[in-house]
């Protein structure tokens, strides 16, 4: 009886473990299945309220893929978007191109500490400190090349074989706005010398390299690094943001963009990229010390955030450190992220961008971070236009004191010689100073101006015709009372 009793409560033993097991099992596909409907749940929140027409994200854990989801259509043909869909990347380009200069060092073909001058002899500056400049200044953003210099050569919409290369020549016509290695300027230029360093040490073209020794060997099967080859991988283009609302982009592909902003990738490729962050990629890839210099913070850009070799890092050496970049072009938004500590990581691609809407991508990507660390997430910001509107309500006035005016004159209503000269003066004025007023604001510009916000741009050459209209019909007015 004795015995029966123990082989009885030896079965109930392992019934009740059976079905704890069972319970916290469920119970934590149960927790899983909760954070991805969350994740779903913020991403169309996000899509809906910045009327985003195509999206699509991937997230990993440990090497294993999590959830994987897309959303919408492309721009040039409205095909639905899937994971294998390319979008451009943006300035995670830059991270990509940096992977490819450190795969060159890896095997001893290029010196981080050699000066630029070593591989392209050719690149003069007119300050004659191009000497100075070493490959690791420019994939730190330390060479000295200003913001403002890089984004006079970006979006130029340029294809053909030599591209790259003739936009690194006009460098020559540059001024350094800081000493090498004195100062971290975040600038396309340093991306574009890298891609025509790359195509003098290889003999073959920057597009070619990161097919041969980037794209195929981490498996990116739709990823392209000039016009032919994205679209050849299905590429098309996304949308420009209008008062917020998606039209065609009206930009196209910048063969010279493609080291510094203009890959173009899927979210399932992207993956890939993420995989190697983890220590996961393709054997023999790169080196795991090279890879741990790749990721190695090397300037401070803020308060707890660092640059690398193209990769930006957070709060390094301790829990919370996350390695990732951000990207747009006129027409997609990108964030890739990978955290050590917990082995999260993800990509995030969609495809309408305008500047003043990157900052609502950037809280998406906070707020799954959160959610895949089980904490509270921010909420993600609401679109706001009321630049663009507040513009709109300037003009529109413009209008009826033009209308105003016009009236006036007819009449012939009394009204002072001085004053009307005076104003009229001061409109034109106005007329002439707001296009370089943006520009020395933004420190940007005008042709990025017009490509990452499009609407500013346009309503700010109608403000340019209204005032200049208006300080005329003025001049007018006072010239008649003169008679």
């Amino acid at each position: 009886m004795a015995v029966l009793r123990s082989r009885f409560l030896k079965v109930i033993a392992v019934l009740f473990m059976f079905i704890s097991f069972s319970f916290f099992l469920g119970k934590s596909a149960s927790a899983e299945d909760g954070i991805e409907m969350n994740i779903e749940k913020a991403i169309k929140d996000y899509l809906e309220e910045y009327k985003v027409p195509g999206a699509s994200v991937a997230i990993v854990q440990n090497n294993e893929l999590f959830f994987s989801q897309s959303w919408g259509v492309t721009g040039e043909s409205e095909e639905k978007v899937t994971e294998q869909t390319p979008f451009t990347i943006g300035s995670i380009s830059k991270s990509l191109t940096g992977m490819a200069i450190m795969k060159l060092a890896d095997d001893g073909t290029i010196r981080l500490d050699a000066s630029v001058q070593e591989y392209l002899p050719w690149l003069k500056l007119n300050n004659g400190k191009a000497a100075e400049i070493t490959v690791q200044h420019l994939l730190t953003q330390t060479s000295g090349f200003s913001t403002y210099d890089g984004l006079a050569l970006s979006d130029k919409e340029l294809t053909g074989r030599n591209a790259i290369k003739n936009q690194v020549r006009k460098l020559s016509e540059v001024d350094l706005t800081a000493k090498p290695g004195e100062k971290h300027q975040y600038s396309n230029a340093n991306f574009l010398i890298l891609g025509a360093i790359l195509e003098e040490l290889t003999g073959i073209s920057y597009s070619e390299y990161m097919e041969q020794q980037i794209f195929q060997p981490l498996g990116m099967k739709n990823a392209g690094a000039d016009i032919k080859g994205a679209y050849k991988k299905g590429y098309l283009r996304g949308y420009q943001s209008w008062f917020g609302l998606p039209v065609k982009n009206s930009a196209a592909y910048d063969d010279a963009g493609a080291p510094y902003g203009y890959i173009t990738a899927s979210s399932e490729d992207m993956v890939q990229f993420v995989k190697v962050l983890s220590g996961n990629g393709p054997d023999h890839f790169i080196s795991d010390k090279t890879l741990e210099l790749y990721m190695t913070p090397q300037v401070q850009t803020g308060e707890d955030r660092y640059y690398g070799f193209g990769i930006r890092i957070s709060n390094p050496d301790t829990p919370k450190e996350m390695i990732w970049h951000s990207g747009s072009t006129p027409d997609s938004h990108a964030e890739v992220f990978y955290i050590p500590e917990t082995g999260w990581g993800g990509v995030i691609l969609t495809n309408k961008n305008h500047v003043m809407e990157e900052e609502g991508l950037y809280y998406l990507k906070e707020h799954i971070i959160s959610l895949l660390n089980g904490e509270k997430p921010e909420k993600v910001p609401s679109l706001n236009s009321d630049v663009q509107y507040i513009m709109l309500g300037c003009i529109l006035l413009l209008i009826l004191l033009s209308i105003f005016l016009g009236n006036r004159i007819r009449n012939q209503k009394h009204i002072k010689k001085g004053v009307c000269l005076f104003l009229g003066l001061v409109l034109i004025g106005l007329s002439a100073a707001i296009i370089p007023l943006f520009t020395f604001i933004t420190s940007s510009p005008w042709h990025s101006i017009s490509v990452f916000a499009p609407d500013i741009a346009c309503l700010a050459i109608l403000a340019v015709i209204m005032l200049a209209i208006n300080g005329l019909l003025l001049v007018i007015l006072a010239l008649k009372k003169a008679k």
